[in-house]
C-alpha cells in the first residue's frame, strides 16, 4: 500500500511540473501578466519604491536647495546689472551734457577731478587734483555742464582749492547780471542761504524789474571770472526788510553738494575789462 501511494506522489510531482511548464509557456507567448506575476512585480515595485522615495526626497530637497541658491545668485546678478546700466546711463547722460556747454567753446577747459571735501567745509571748499602743473592760476571759474560752481582760491602744483559760489565770505561776493527781458541788471551775490539752497542778491533797486524765472549770469566784472557762465534763476523776489530795495533769490543750477567732476575754465587776456587790477 505504501509503495503505491509513493507512486502516486510522483505522479503528481510530475504533472505539477509539467503544468508549471505549461503555464510559463503560455505565459511567455501572451503579452499579459498572469495574477501571480502581477503580484511578484507589485511586490518588487513596492519594495523599491520604499527604497527609492527617500532617496529621491533627499536628492531632490538638494536639487531645489541648489537650485534656489542659483536662482538668488542669479537674480542677484540681474540686479547688480541693472543698477549698473542705470549708472552708466546717468554718466552718459551726463558726460553729453558736459560736450553741449556753449561756454566751454571760449575756453580751454581743464578737466578735474574732486579730490576730497571736508565735510565741516562742504558748502564752501573743495579740493581738485589739477594744479600750476597743469596751468591752473588763482581765480580760474569752475564750472559743471550745468553752470558755475565756484573759483580756484589756491593754487598747489599738482592740487587746488575751490571756493563754492555757496561759501559765506566777503571776499566771496560774486558779480552777477540778472538778465531780465535782454536787459542785464547789475548785482552782487550777498550770501548763500544754507536754509533753502538758495543765492541772495542784495540791494537791487526798485527801479529794476526782476521776476521769478530770470537767468542769472556772471557779469565778468570786478572778480576776473568770465562773463556769461550760467549761474541759475531767480526763484523769488521780495523787498528787503527796510523797503528800500529788492532781494532777489537765486536756484543754483548746479547741485553744490554733490561735486564728482569739474572743469576750469582759463581766460582769455583779451577779454579782461582794461579796469581790472591785480593778477590772477
Amino acid at each position: 500500500m505504501s509503495k503505491f501511494f509513493k507512486n502516486n506522489k510522483l505522479i503528481v510531482i510530475l504533472c505539477a511540473i509539467i503544468v508549471f511548464i505549461a503555464l510559463i509557456g503560455v505565459s511567455l507567448r501572451s503579452q499579459t501578466q498572469s495574477p501571480v506575476e502581477q503580484y511578484v512585480g507589485d511586490s518588487v515595485a513596492f519594495g523599491q519604491r520604499v527604497v527609492s522615495y527617500p532617496v529621491q526626497f533627499v536628492s531632490g530637497s538638494i536639487g531645489t536647495l541648489f537650485s534656489k541658491e542659483s536662482s538668488k545668485e542669479q537674480s542677484s546678478k540681474v540686479k547688480q546689472l541693472e543698477v549698473e546700466n542705470e549708472r552708466l546711463k546717468a554718466e552718459n547722460k551726463k558726460y553729453k551734457k558736459e560736450l553741449d556747454i556753449e561756454d566751454i567753446s571760449k575756453f580751454e577747459p581743464i578737466s578735474s577731478t574732486v579730490l576730497s571735501r571736508n565735510p565741516d567745509q562742504w558748502m564752501n571748499t573743495l579740493v581738485i587734483n589739477q594744479g600750476s602743473k597743469d596751468g591752473i592760476q588763482k581765480n580760474m571759474a569752475v564750472l559743471t555742464s550745468e553752470g558755475l560752481v565756484g573759483r580756484i582760491s589756491k593754487v598747489n602744483q599738482f592740487s587746488s582749492q575751490v571756493d563754492l559760489i555757496s561759501t559765506n565770505t566777503r571776499s566771496n561776493r560774486l558779480s552777477v547780471n540778472i538778465q531780465h527781458k535782454g536787459k542785464n541788471i547789475f548785482g552782487l551775490i550777498d550770501h548763500y542761504d544754507t536754509k533753502n539752497d538758495e543765492l541772495v542778491i542784495a540791494d537791487i533797486s526798485n527801479k529794476d524789474s526782476v521776476k521769478k524765472g530770470d537767468k542769472v549770469v556772471t557779469s565778468g566784472l570786478a572778480d576776473q571770472l568770465p562773463s556769461s557762465i550760467y549761474i541759475g534763476e531767480v526763484s523769488k523776489v521780495e523787498n528787503d526788510q527796510y523797503g528800500l530795495s529788492k532781494e532777489v533769490r537765486v536756484k543754483t543750477a548746479a547741485n553744490l553738494s554733490d561735486l564728482n567732476h569739474v572743469y576750469v575754465a582759463k581766460r582769455n587776456p583779451e577779454t579782461i575789462p582794461n579796469n581790472e587790477s591785480g593778477d590772477n
